[in-house]
């Protein structure tokens, strides 16, 4: 009984000596050691490996070859640890040092000071794209601060070392239960707030069935929702690597919400152009993106087709134990995945 406490105080521990030593090393010493690791993770990883390959070959077909595509998979990898190891990276930023890391999108600042202007709050959209840690801080660092649902690890002292790293340029990050109604609050304040939306929605809590690089995925209306019901501004925002190494961090421009009086179709529309701004994005540079993330986990026929390995027809899951086991997850809301210890 005592041993999950102790193996959690020794992962806290470990995690605590990685958050004192890695602000220590320089942005480049740290890509490196990210790339590395990374390499090693695609090559020792297979299942997830696996995962990226036949998700790459969803999403290109034969208009990439198969060297191609081991390429991008591996960049995932290698991206992932980057953006894990920045955020340990967070004490050493202040704006000083963000004007050399980064560079921010005159137009998007101004897109973004209208939106603002309107007094109604931004929702932030973003994905697992590029450096999405340094995104968040950066955002907030530039004046726009964010109310962030993050995920709790298992471990709680994972949960206190990761939440303080991700608040610490001035963003504010609530648990999970009770975040749709938290997030809207934060809406009609004239806040703004972040959500990732290239994740699946868990099944019966709001998702809606998405065209994703031509096939079905089951995503997020969280979003379209908010937008509605606030009349908040719908802002796509990403960070790009420079070829220099620095970033440079763009917003916008604003997905359309247009009503037309019924609400189900109105979320269904601007739910697929919010991932239709993701896929586009993608598609540019894909190396950028977690392909090792099983996107297409659900699918709506029991027959498998062409949808991945691991894929699971929806209903199968929506047996009264697994969807006990769902609801008991938490709000379905999109949150930002924590480093497990």
């Amino acid at each position: 009984m005592r041993q999950k406490p102790i193996q959690h105080a020794l992962g806290g521990l470990l995690l605590g000596m990685v958050a004192a030593l890695v602000p220590l090393l320089s942005r480049r010493v740290l890509a490196r050691i990210a790339n590395a690791v990374g390499w090693l993770a695609f090559h020792v990883a297979r299942r997830e490996r696996r995962v990226a390959l036949t998700n790459l070959d969803i999403a290109f077909g034969p208009s990439k070859s198969p060297e191609e595509k081991r390429r991008i998979a591996c960049s995932a990898f290698q991206t992932s640890v980057r953006s894990t190891l920045g955020l340990f990276w967070a004490p050493r930023l202040n704006r000083e040092i963000l004007n050399e890391m980064a560079e921010f999108d005159a137009e998007g600042l101004r897109r973004i000071e209208e939106c603002r202007a309107r007094g109604k709050g931004i929702i932030l959209l973003t994905m697992h794209y590029c450096d999405w840690e340094f995104h968040g801080l950066a955002t907030a660092l530039q004046g726009f601060p964010m109310t962030v649902v993050a995920q709790p690890a298992r471990n709680p002292h994972a949960t206190r070392i990761v939440e303080r790293l991700r608040a610490s340029t001035g963003n504010r990050i609530i648990p999970r239960r009770s975040a749709v109604t938290k997030l809207f609050k934060a809406l009609k304040r004239g806040e703004n707030i972040a959500l990732l939306i290239d994740q699946n929605a868990p099944p019966r809590r709001g998702g809606v069935w998405l065209d994703f690089f031509g096939k079905p995925v089951f995503g997020y209306s969280v979003a379209a929702g908010l937008a509605l019901r606030t009349g908040a501004a719908i802002m796509p925002c990403f960070v790009h690597p420079l070829p220099d190494g620095r970033m440079r961090v763009v917003y916008g421009p604003e997905v359309p919400c247009t009503r037309t009086g019924d609400d189900d179709a109105d979320i269904q529309v601007i739910s697929q152009e919010c991932l239709r701004y993701c896929e586009n994005v993608i598609r540019r540079q894909p190396e950028y993106w977690l392909w090792f993330y099983q996107r297409w986990k659900f699918r709506p026929t029991t027959d498998q087709g062409d949808f991945p390995f691991y894929s699971r027809c929806i209903e199968e899951l929506l047996s009264p134990r697994m969807q006990a086991d769902a609801d008991s997850q938490g709000s379905g809301i999109p949150e930002k995945a924590a480093p497990q210890a």
